[in-house]
């Protein structure tokens, strides 16, 4: 506390004493009266209003933007209804040269609020993708502001906006995704995060090449890193894409001058503003959520599936040596079109959630076959987080109708059956002979796809009435392989490679011993809610699988374990017994209502 107040009376008494020698200034008010202690920046320095809500600051004026970071107890100003005026762009670039910047904060009772965090639009105008995306997610973002009804809701979009490669070809670029978010009613706050595909390809290879390809998401739709506040919650929006564009000779499309490659890591201007930031957050027991782009961990491909570093230049380990001071932080990313949690090795205070996209498959599942499927499985979805003062929960939510579904389980006689002999599978398998065929599964094995599974999940299943042994695996999901690959193949004689299916670690296999008997799963997440799926055998392996799965429990039984929540925050293995290793700072609350799909 005591250095928090040293370190604003200095940047106070520095303020009042070269005030002259400021060439941004402004004030921050509140129904005309000047809001004490705002954060405000231009992406270099950090300055605090006075107690008349004013602020002044020397600026190199590099970034061309001066924003402040939203206070505790307030809401910004929108436009259309969802872009916080938070940020203003400067109206000189030379240095000598004044300007007044003043910003309207609305006092809000939002300590407690609903946040949908999703990730990857990829809106180009190609594929019905804006069909997809309006009766899709604009849809589910609707029906979640009526479900929390009078209660504060908003929204993140952790990067890939757009597509850099469409921009010119299909001239949709950052201007038309607003303008089809304004048109289409996108119904709440968006804050949003910068990721590689939202830099323009038109920008030349060179040492300035990022700062310039990043100049029309500056220009359009906000700065590329930022921070605010929301209740308790202190967030910090990270630009961890350094684009590159280098020309590789390739077929480039129209407009683009490179490669549109990038390197993972954060420049080392933002990491100096990171610092002067979080040196001014008072509560450090309080949460801290840092959203970017791209993974700054990712998973080993074999048990245990230990968090490795994602990022170039050691940037993974450099971000999390700057968060050691906070007890309570969460990195949201996305970048994969997967699902996964991390929890670093040596950073106890840090866990990662890597979300699906909301586009899926980049749109194409749905315009192939009208289903909406990530590479690993998953459906196209978001993350829905309930913020109750420094309380976090969170669960992922399909955009399609069965948006509660976090499971979907296959019988895996049906479908070796099926890829020994769909034509469609064996047309993909002549273009593309080494694909997985699911052929080492041994008879009457059941796999099941737990689509956000973190290592604090209990996972139960049952043959009939008899519980069966639960193996965690890194593996292939069949059901994209059907939504995506197969059909593209047959459509078009190939498939984008990037695009197919993808390996993933939330998959489960179990050994059943008979062909017919049901199959039961019980997961119970890192709260208490309890999801129950079933499958009656022989399971088709379709299109329309997931609608012959039934919540019904076919188990016969309901065990202790079913009908109990737990007690506490405990981790269990895949048996359902104590693991003893959860660090994680969540809260589950104890006799909470059972939720079933």
């Amino acid at each position: 506390m005591k250095h928090r107040y040293l370190l604003l009376s200095i940047i106070l008494l520095s303020t009042a004493a070269s005030v002259l020698a400021q060439n941004i200034s402004g004030y921050v008010r509140c129904k005309g009266i000047g809001v004490e202690g705002v954060v405000v920046s231009d992406g270099d320095s950090v300055t605090v209003t006075n107690e008349s809500g004013y602020y002044a600051l020397q600026s190199q004026k590099r970034n061309g933007y001066v924003f402040y970071s939203l206070p505790r107890g307030y809401e910004p100003t929108l436009t259309d209804g969802f872009q916080p005026q938070f940020w203003q762009k400067l109206l000189y670039a030379n240095v000598k040269s004044n300007e007044t910047h003043n910003f309207t904060l609305n006092k809000a009772d939002n300590d407690n609020y609903t946040l949908i965090l999703g990730a990857d639009s990829h809106l180009a105008n190609r594929t019905r993708d804006l069909k997809q995306f309006k009766e899709g997610y604009i849809e589910c973002l609707k029906a979640e502001k009526q479900q929390a009804g009078k209660g504060k809701i908003y929204s993140m979009i952790l990067g890939d906006l757009t597509w850099d490669n469409y921009w010119y070809s299909r001239n949709y670029n950052l201007n038309d995704f607003m303008n089809t978010c304004k048109e289409y009613g996108y119904p709440m706050t968006l804050w949003p995060v910068i990721g590689n595909h939202d830099n323009d390809g038109a920008t030349p290879a060179g040492d300035d090449c990022d700062f310039l390809s990043s100049a029309p998401w500056r220009n359009i739709v906000c700065p590329n890193y930022y921070s605010f506040n929301l209740g308790r919650v202190h967030y910090v929006v990270l630009d961890d894409v350094y684009y590159l564009n280098e020309d590789t000779g390739g077929n480039y499309a129209k407009g683009i001058v490179g490669s549109r490659n990038y390197s993972a890591r954060f420049t080392p201007e933002q990491l100096d503003w990171l610092r002067r930031d979080l040196a001014l957050v008072e509560d450090k027991e309080a949460p801290l959520i840092v959203a970017l782009h791209v993974p700054v961990w990712k998973l080993e491909t074999a048990s245990p599936f230990t968090a490795t570093a994602n990022l170039a230049d050691d940037n993974s380990k450099t971000l999390c040596d700057m968060l050691k001071e906070f007890s309570n932080v969460h990195i949201v990313s996305g970048h994969t079109h997967y699902n996964y949690h991390a929890h670093p090795t040596g950073y106890k205070n840090i866990m990662e959630h890597n979300i699906a996209a909301i586009c899926a498959s980049w749109w194409w599942t749905g315009y192939c076959t009208n289903r909406h499927v990530c590479r690993d499985g998953s459906p196209g979805g978001y993350s829905l987080w309930n913020v109750e003062g420094d309380r976090l929960q969170w669960k992922y939510k399909s955009i399609e109708q069965n948006g509660d579904l976090q499971m979907r389980i296959y019988d895996m006689n049906t479908v070796k059956d099926y890829f020994e002999t769909n034509d469609s599978v064996k047309k993909m398998l002549e273009v593309y002979p080494s694909r997985t065929v699911y052929r080492d599964f041994a008879k009457n094995t059941v796999l099941i796809n737990v689509f956000a599974y973190d290592t604090d999940w209990r996972i139960f299943v049952y043959e009939g009435s008899k519980r069966r042994t639960v193996t965690r695996i890194y593996g292939e999901d069949p059901y994209h392989t059907i939504c995506y690959d197969v059909p593209r193949v047959f459509q078009n004689g190939s498939y984008t490679s990037t695009f197919t299916s993808c390996k993933v670690s939330h998959l489960f296999k179990v050994q059943a011993n008979t062909a017919d008997n049901p199959i039961t799963v019980r997961l119970t997440d890192s709260f208490g809610n309890q999801y129950v799926q079933s499958i009656r055998r022989p399971h088709p392996f379709s299109l329309d699988m997931e609608q012959q799965q039934t919540s019904d429990d076919l188990s016969g039984i309901r065990s202790v374990a079913n009908r109990q929540q737990p007690q506490a925050a405990v981790a269990y293995d895949l048996q359902g017994r104590p693991a003893g290793h959860h660090s994680r700072g969540i809260v589950i609350q104890k006799g909470k209502k059972i939720h079933q799909h």
